[in-house]
């Protein structure tokens, strides 16, 4: 039998051990950590850069990852961990070759919870550049991610793009095959969601645009209220899914997304969206994607993403194919002054065709393309989608874009030319310390290039210039940008949220009552 003061002590020791017991409970979310949270490997987190915009402020890692904050929801990543300052569980992610490349998720400061996608060979030593531009819709704000899938001879590059006022972002996401051989890839987009100021969600999928994402549980069901996070397939997906987080990771560590939305029920969850792809030798692909953060943006509902052909003489008439998301019977499409639209028709939800006569007399320059969805609610803009040359046979020879549009220094990337009059045998200039390579003439109005930027070129913008013959010469004024590398900022040390005054009130009660405890025996 014990004596007394064995029991005495053993009572204190209880209520001492209970001591950190209670401050955890009390501290609640603060302190836990989701199941299959594995903490950081204590390695260099990826460099990131910050696009510090209104509400989003967006984190944009060298490893192709994000976290993300809604000053709408001040204090919060929209991504778990949403605790820390730095890069989250959201990136992108390629399949080739059987290996699986992804972001260095077990470096990030705050750990991860992304053990259900197996083995990821994290990409190769990345660079972010620094952010361009001024925010506005004529000068979005951009990032530019470029970074090698070792031993693959696969290249990835990714523009970051953001405007002010808008609660999403997009994201164009190329991946280049410099090897001798076609490849097949697998590219995906996912994310461990945290919705508002919780990591449960119910599930949710946006049907025009096939969004995968989830809204708060505190949200009315069945309608548009409450704060939604979605995955928005601006480039049709060819799979999607929506579920729990671990589900999301296992699906593509697997290889497939299985198509499927979970049942509404509030859940820790997260969505994903899946490419997949047949590189040939020397060719790319780019992928085209936006994830929004609150209310439903128009554009998950109807969008014009692309014109092709991108310009068009005066006089002439102009077979056009239209891309984009929300498409149906009743759309209507302008090209503005002095170009009418007729036969226009829905291919199929994301792919319409139509046929434009351009009058004699049509303002040159470039055009905003406007749709306005079926129903007369929804209204989309292309900014500066087509343009009109000048009348002449042959096409007059002109450029009208590059795509990308930007490139970091010390990079090679594949980029398409658009313009008209384009014959085998031109050549294009973009100044010093850009080498132009591979050029292919693939028609009239489109051509692919091989871009070399020298780690001495001078970032700042660039004048593409083109000539044909040495005799016709046609230039896009400072139509690129030569962006100057960075290695991004430092990691900032994890935040620890802090306790509401309730909740200390709480602890403070809780340690005074164990210590009452404590001494009264």
């Amino acid at each position: 039998m014990s004596s007394s003061s064995e029991r005495s002590h053993r009572s204190r020791l209880k209520a001492l051990l209970g001591i950190p017991l209670l401050i955890a409970a009390l501290a609640g979310p603060a302190a836990a950590e989701k199941a299959g949270h594995l903490p950081s490997r204590g390695g260099s987190e990826p460099a990131h850069a910050t696009v510090a915009g209104s509400p989003l402020t967006i984190l944009a890692g060298a490893d192709h990852s994000f976290q993300i904050l809604n000053d709408q929801v001040p204090g919060t990543g929209q991504l778990y961990p949403s605790q820390g300052t730095g890069l989250a569980d959201m990136g992108w992610i390629v399949r080739a070759g059987g290996v699986l490349y992804g972001p260095d998720f077990q470096n990030h400061e705050a750990g991860t919870a992304t053990g259900g996608l197996g083995t990821v060979t994290p990409y190769g030593a990345g660079s972010v550049s620094a952010v361009s531009g001024s925010g506005s819709e004529a000068d979005p704000y951009v990032v530019v991610v470029a970074a090698p899938l070792a031993g693959s001879g696969l290249q990835s590059r990714q523009e970051v793009r953001y405007v002010n006022g808008r609660n999403y972002f997009s994201k164009r996401f190329t991946l280049t095959n410099a090897g001798a051989e076609p490849q097949n890839v697998s590219i995906y987009l996912g994310g461990d969601i945290y919705l508002a100021a919780s990591d449960s969600g119910i599930p949710y999928l946006e049907p025009a645009s096939q969004s995968p994402g989830g809204r708060d549980c505190g949200g009315p069901r069945g309608n548009n209220d409450g704060y939604y996070i979605l995955y928005i397939p601006q480039t049709p997906a060819d799979r999607y899914t929506g579920t729990g987080y671990s589900s999301v990771w296992s699906q593509i560590g697997s290889g497939d997304l299985d198509g499927v939305l979970a049942p509404p029920d509030c859940i820790d969850n997260g969505a994903a969206l899946q490419w997949n792809r047949t590189l040939a030798a020397g060719s790319s692909v780019t992928i085209l994607a936006t994830t929004s953060f609150g209310e439903i943006p128009s554009i998950a509902q109807f969008d014009i993403t692309s014109v092709t052909p991108a310009a068009g003489a005066q006089g002439a008439i102009v077979p056009v194919t239209i891309r984009g998301i929300g498409f149906a019977n009743g759309m209507t499409v302008s090209f503005g002054n002095g170009i009418a639209v007729d036969a226009l028709t829905v291919v199929d939800a994301g792919t319409a065709t139509a046929t434009l006569t351009i009058a004699a007399d049509a303002p040159t320059g470039f055009r905003d393309v406007v749709g306005i969805a079926a129903g007369g609610n929804l209204t989309a803009t292309l900014a500066q989608g087509f343009q009109v040359t000048g009348a002449g046979e042959p096409d007059p020879f002109t450029l009208t874009r590059i795509v990308p549009a930007s490139g970091v220094v010390g990079t090679t990337l594949q980029a398409t030319l658009q313009g008209t009059g384009f014959q085998p045998g031109m050549t294009v200039t973009l100044g010093a310390g850009v080498t132009v390579s591979n050029l292919v003439v693939t028609g009239p109005t489109t051509a692919t290039l091989t871009l070399a930027i020298a780690a001495t070129a001078v970032p700042g913008p660039r004048d593409v210039v083109a000539s044909l013959g040495g005799k016709v010469s046609a230039a896009l004024p400072a139509g690129f940008l030569v962006i100057a590398g960075s290695t991004g900022e430092p990691p900032v040390a994890q935040a620890v949220p802090a306790l509401s005054p309730a909740s200390l009130l709480l602890l403070m009660l809780g340690v005074f009552g164990a210590a009452w405890a404590i001494g009264r025996r």
